[in-house]
């Protein structure tokens, strides 16, 4: 078993919760519905046209007997819409990006009559990593582009609460920089000490170790912290990076996955019902992953 914990973690996840797959017009979308039945991770209906639907199911092989297609215009803002009105009327828990774009989705679901709530949205990932002991945390890599202060404390809020919904405790924080200096021309050093200062005087959350910043060789290498005189608690050991704007976070997301060999599980926190957002060029199994995730959070509400 290639990756483990990303396994363990989707065979945790096993429901019957109903998942909103919004405008699954891509092969590797009906893929990924298949094998979420497969593996018993919840109950999928389709929104979207449902004639396109079914041609392109025709066309991969694919028999829709069973599942529950909610037919709407072709247009994926349309579909987005229908799918904000069934979680809004109670039957959806989850919500997965079929293929559209990434603005067609989320523009209905924050917007004021959408699926929004008094937080942040934002986004989480986890990695599993071959040369690392456990999962990882990255946040945010997909949702705000250059968050301050203020924003890093809200994305890193929802980040802790949903780790801890997915009973990961004693969460250890690293705040990513270019340096561990403290540089008043370098935001992301300055946000870093900003926050775990506030965090030794109020904690955002109890039994949480918040460190920063950190270069990233820093963060993940104790070895590499004692060299530099880093004495941490975290180096070496971090359940989250926190990065300092989502370029950065990217540019990290897609290292670990096309040059570490990585899978990942991701989510978009903050609104009504948990989303998986996926990636076009993501893996089936990567979908899967994202969506035990969700199903996870679903089923341990705030």
């Amino acid at each position: 078993m290639k990756y483990p914990l990303l396994e363990k973690m989707i065979e945790e996840a096993k429901s019957d919760l109903p998942l909103g797959v919004v405008y699954p017009l891509s092969a590797p979308a009906l893929e990924t519905v298949f094998d979420l039945i497969k593996r018993q991770l919840c109950t999928p209906i389709l929104i979207g046209p449902k004639k396109e639907i079914e041609e392109l199911a025709a066309i991969e092989e694919l028999c829709l007997d069973g599942i529950q297609i909610v037919d709407t215009p072709k247009d994926p803002i349309l579909a987005t819409k229908k799918a904000v009105e069934m979680v809004k009327e109670g039957k959806l828990a989850v919500l997965m990006k079929g293929s559209l774009h990434t603005e067609d989705l989320m523009g209905p679901i924050v917007h004021r009559d959408g699926l929004r709530t008094d937080k942040r949205v934002s986004h989480l990932f986890l990695f599993e990593l071959a040369r690392y002991h456990k999962l990882l945390g990255v946040t945010d890599a997909v949702v705000n582009i250059a968050p301050n202060a203020q924003l890093k404390r809200e994305i890193l809020a929802n980040s802790l609460d949903a780790l801890k919904r997915l009973s990961i405790s004693n969460v250890k924080v690293a705040i990513i920089a270019a340096t561990e200096v403290i540089n008043p021309a370098m935001s992301s050093t300055t946000d870093a000490k900003e926050i775990v200062y506030e965090h030794i005087a109020h904690p955002i959350f109890t039994d949480t170790i918040i460190e920063g910043p950190f270069g990233f060789d820093n963060a993940i290498s104790a070895q590499s912290a004692r060299t530099k005189g880093i004495y941490s608690k975290v180096a070496g050991d971090p359940d989250l990076l926190l990065m300092p704007d989502l370029q950065v976070g990217n540019i990290l997301y897609k290292s670990f996955v096309y040059m570490a060999g990585a899978e990942c599980a991701g989510t978009i926190l903050g609104a009504q019902v948990p989303i998986t957002l996926t990636s076009r060029s993501d893996s089936v199994f990567s979908r899967v992953a994202s969506t035990a995730m969700a199903i996870l959070l679903a089923k341990n509400p705030q």
